[in-house]
């Protein structure tokens, strides 16, 4: 007999409850979201008769500590989303989130694999540094510009004219203010040489963590840097998204934001002029690798194929960016990652 345990996380407790087969409630327990209460609950579970299978809600969050915990103890895990607004109908709280939980896993609804740990949670945390490095930096470039911008005249002239915020640093971090300067000047010339200083700090550790991600994903996924258009940070993201998890190819198009339009769009053509936007879930290292392997209409075609076929610019890069999709996780989903 099956057993469907769901677990309602929080910061500082989870609740589980235990369903039969039939979806009726066979008993509940609330843990503290310590070691204590990982093993707590692993005995709990120990204690049911019949196959359990346990379907976390946060997996990747307030619950990624037991995941990690019941999995390493051969627990059958999967992720559960969150509830619905029309699933609360009777109301919200945390023993009904946990029945909620517990029922998807009997109906096998609304299930994936939680992402990995080990090597692929090590990669997962480089990419959150590297990012935050790379967001910083470009920060300090905009402000420099913005207070070179404003600088005194003559600063300014002794700066010059920069393109961008890389530029105006390395020319920054070896000036030296000078003796019959100004208060001003001399002042403004110190900011900017720190910022300038900072920014170069932050160079020297995104070329660091990019080494590291580096190394990891090509231990992870040894032949993915060989494709035309992948990088290490490419190739770290693809990993740390693992397309393994996702039970189809449409299924992993339509998480990166590659899936295609549908045909009555373009039985409506031409569709009202729209802002011209990603959408929220693009994978943009698709978009980037599509560029690489089909250049913008500037140089002779995009993909011929898809144009010839009457389709707009941006239908014809979806096409490639699906393409691409596919083509990865066909590579992916059927590759060993070690973990």
């Amino acid at each position: 007999m099956m057993i469907a345990v769901g677990v309602d996380t929080h910061k500082h407790q989870h609740l589980a409850v235990a369903v039969d087969a039939l979806g009726q409630l066979l008993t509940e327990i609330t843990i503290t979201a310590t070691l204590a209460g990982y093993r707590e609950l692993l005995a709990w579970i120990s204690s049911l008769e019949g196959e359990v299978r346990v379907g976390i809600e946060g997996a990747g969050s307030y619950g990624a500590g037991l995941c990690e915990h019941l999995q390493d103890n051969g627990v059958t895990v999967f992720e559960v989303e969150r509830p619905r607004r029309r699933e609360r109908r009777t109301g919200k709280s945390d023993r009904l989130d946990a029945l909620l939980a517990a029922k998807k896993v009997l109906a096998d609804d609304g299930l994936s694999t939680p992402r990995g740990h080990g090597k692929r949670l090590a990669l997962q945390m480089l990419l959150v540094a590297y990012r935050s490095v790379i967001s910083e930096r470009s920060r300090l470039y905009n402000q420099l510009q913005a207070l070179h911008v404003g600088a005194p005249g003559t600063l300014r002239e002794r700066v010059g004219p920069a393109r961008n915020g890389a530029t105006l640093a390395r020319r920054l971090t070896g000036m030296r203010t000078r003796p019959n300067a100004s208060l001003q000047e001399n002042t403004t010339l110190q900011v900017l040489r720190d910022i300038a200083n900072r920014t170069r700090a932050l160079d020297t550790q995104a070329a660091a963590y990019t080494r590291q991600i580096d190394a990891l994903a090509r231990e992870l996924a040894p032949t993915l840097m060989d494709e035309p258009g992948v990088g290490p940070i490419c190739a770290a993201k693809l990993i740390a998204f693992n397309p393994a998890r996702f039970r189809s190819e449409a299924a992993f198009a339509r998480a990166n934001g590659t899936a295609p339009a549908t045909s009555v769009l373009r039985q409506n053509r031409p569709p009202p002029p729209q802002p011209r936007r990603r959408p929220p879930n693009q994978h943009s290292d698709l978009h980037d690798r599509a560029l690489t392997l089909h250049p913008p209409p500037t140089q002779p075609h995009l993909h011929p194929t898809p144009r010839e076929e009457g389709k707009t610019k941006r239908e014809a890069m979806r096409s490639v960016k699906r393409y691409l999709s596919r083509d990865l996780y066909n590579k992916l989903a059927n590759t060993p990652l070690t973990t």
